[in-house]
């Protein structure tokens, strides 16, 4: 989604439009998810987190005018809701989820290779679970989300300078991890 589209978006949620929120919640809801999980460990209280940003929004529509990036404003408050969950109560430890889908696409689509390609995207996502939590973080936002590093700078009051040496250092890892295990 581009600036202009998300401002034409955000401007009919000021004006009441359920459509609308309903196109924002689409769009940006699975992202979310994710960003609240990796601070909730919860599907279920991340999920409540992202659906309370989301009525929020509805609630307060007609004092969002000042708003010019959406998308960065969403991330703000799902990082600031989940921090007020972590806050409020203790979250429940669950069974994890894959915070990363690491999909390889297959240059041969023989038995062999594909069995070769689960075990490569198996060690990969072995690597990233290795990676320490902001690193990790900063990765998932990186890759995942597909935000730049000036948008991961502000929604996580770091620099752009950090987000780069997190973003080295995970490459650096996850690049040692596999060449270690494949030597």
């Amino acid at each position: 989604m581009n600036k202009e589209q998300s401002i034409i978006l955000l401007e009919k949620i000021i004006r009441g439009d359920e459509n609308a929120l309903r196109q924002l919640f689409d769009i940006f809801s699975h992202k979310l998810f994710h960003l609240a999980y990796s601070f909730l460990k919860s599907r279920e209280v991340a999920e409540e987190a992202v659906l309370d940003v989301f009525i929020a929004i509805w609630n307060k529509r007609k004092s969002l005018t000042h708003i010019k990036n959406i998308e960065n404003y969403l991330y703000i408050a799902v990082k600031n809701q989940a921090l007020h969950y972590i806050r409020r109560k203790p979250i429940p430890d669950e069974n994890l989820l894959p915070l990363y889908e690491i999909e390889l696409i297959p240059e041969d689509d023989t038995p062999e290779h594909i069995i070769l390609d689960k075990e490569y995207e198996s060690l990969i996502q072995e690597a990233i679970d290795t990676l320490p939590p902001k690193c990790k973080e900063v990765f998932r936002l990186c890759l995942s989300d597909k935000l730049k590093n000036r948008e991961i700078a502000e929604l996580l009051s770091i620099s752009e300078k950090t987000v780069s040496e997190h973003l080295t250092l995970a490459y650096k890892r996850i690049s040692a991890y596999v060449k270690k295990r494949y030597q």
